[in-house]
């Protein structure tokens, strides 16, 4: 048995080419089910998000299963293998599981660190045990990723630092009042920063959350897709709330300032317009502009990048540890012993046959061999998947053992091993 990932990916693909190779979510559960049915496919799993679309499988031989993934593909997006080659990488072994360490702690994603991934594929993990068609090794390489992915997140909190000018001026916001519980936030402006600053705003903790727009129309309906805390504001209304909020963040695209603070000003005011939407002839004793806020984003990309590096040097041990798991299953010997069994069987008989019909061509002789084995490959495949599910059952040794019986594999036979090894 053999770990596998063929991978689309953003490394490779622009946008306009990866939008072409994506699941729906809908699609993922026929897909699982239609690729487990190929040959040599004996656990599979798909996972496809913005950013990649990615089969992490366990097949019972690299070439085939590279083969049959791929076809698979192809098929289903309307390639022909030849074609699709061109656009996969493909992971196998030690690779193939650091790499999915890589994708769930968030370090193979655009953004480094961030969470979102996770979620992704444990909805993924989740589709593909639904549609059984991931078993012993997927489920345990799966469940050791999750758990080690939450692990770095808590350990590290990569997620936590600012990676945009508009996260920052909330994190300013936080770190200036300490506590958000009772504070009401307005944000001004929802083009592209300012509609991703009150999608993060929305769940940090602030009573409530004050949208304004020049059209109206489009404060109203974000407020609506937000809901909870978050209520549109009139932008005629635009002095009063400033003025009677606790922070107001600013992210239009303007020739001439929006607000224009006389007075003394309470109001924490967070400037991400270039130019400036506030206009300061009076006083404010708490304003940012996007210059300060640079200072937070480039303090930190350096803990990021120390931070990303301390998550990638636990990884190798992830790795090691998995296959120190695989190698305790009794199993995998057993498995290996009857594909070399079966191929044994398979050989006599090709050399029987030739002895048999001398006058076959190259060309004959090569489909005959291309056709037994692929007899045997199918033959075997259900009796593999069977017994590496009876492996870790509490009669796993007596299964094992029955099982090199009646194949007559008797020197793999195993001792006593635990219930659920």
């Amino acid at each position: 048995m053999y770990l596998m990932c063929v991978s689309l990916n953003y490394h490779q693909l622009p946008i306009e080419l990866r939008e072409r190779f994506s699941f729906t979510a809908k699609e993922v559960s026929k897909a699982d089910q239609l690729l487990n049915n190929e040959k040599s496919i004996l656990e599979n799993l798909i996972i496809s998000t913005c950013n990649r679309t990615e089969v992490y499988a366990v097949v019972d031989q690299i070439h085939t299963g590279r083969y049959y993934i791929k076809r698979f593909l192809a098929g289903w997006f309307h390639y022909t293998v030849d074609e699709f080659s061109q656009y996969v990488s493909i992971m196998t072994k030690d690779d193939a599981v650091e790499h999915l360490f890589r994708v769930i702690t968030g370090l193979d994603s655009l953004i480094k660190g961030e969470p979102q991934i996770l979620g992704q594929i444990k909805d993924a993990f989740q589709v593909a045990t639904a549609e059984k068609t991931t078993g012993v090794i997927l489920n345990h390489l799966f469940r050791q990723a999750i758990t080690f992915s939450k692990k770095m997140h808590t350990k590290y909190r990569v997620s936590e630092l600012a990676q945009s000018s508009g996260q920052a001026g909330l994190h300013q916001i936080k770190t200036d009042f300490g506590s958000l519980n009772g504070k009401t936030l307005a944000v001004i402006g929802l083009g592209h920063i300012g509609k991703h600053t009150a999608y993060n705003a929305s769940n940090m903790g602030f009573s409530k959350v004050f949208l304004l727009n020049r059209t109206d129309s489009k404060a109203q309906q974000l407020a609506e897709e937000l809901q909870g805390v978050v209520e549109a504001r009139p932008f005629t209304q635009l002095t009063s709330v400033v003025e009677n909020v606790d922070a107001a963040i600013f992210a239009a695209t303007v020739k001439q300032p929006l607000f224009r603070v006389q007075k003394r000003l309470q109001t924490v005011i967070v400037d991400l317009g270039v130019p400036r939407n506030v206009a300061l002839t009076g006083t404010v004793p708490k304003y940012y502009d996007i210059d300060h806020l640079h200072l937070i984003l480039n303090s930190n990309d350096e803990k990021r990048r120390e931070m990303i590096q301390k998550i990638a040097a636990e990884i190798p041990q992830e790795v090691q540890d998995f296959y120190l798991w695989e190698k305790q299953l009794h199993i995998v010997p057993v498995i290996k012993g009857l594909r070399e069994h079966s191929l044994k069987i398979e050989g006599e008989a090709y050399d029987s046959l030739l002895r048999k019909l001398p006058e076959l061509n190259a060309h004959e002789r090569k489909v005959i061999s291309k056709h037994m084995k692929s007899i045997i490959n199918q033959m075997i495949k259900r009796p593999i998947k069977e017994i590496k599910e009876l492996s870790v059952t509490p009669g796993a040794t007596a299964d094992i053992n029955f099982f090199c019986k009646i194949f007559g594999m008797d020197n793999l036979k195993v001792e006593n091993q635990k219930n659920g090894n």
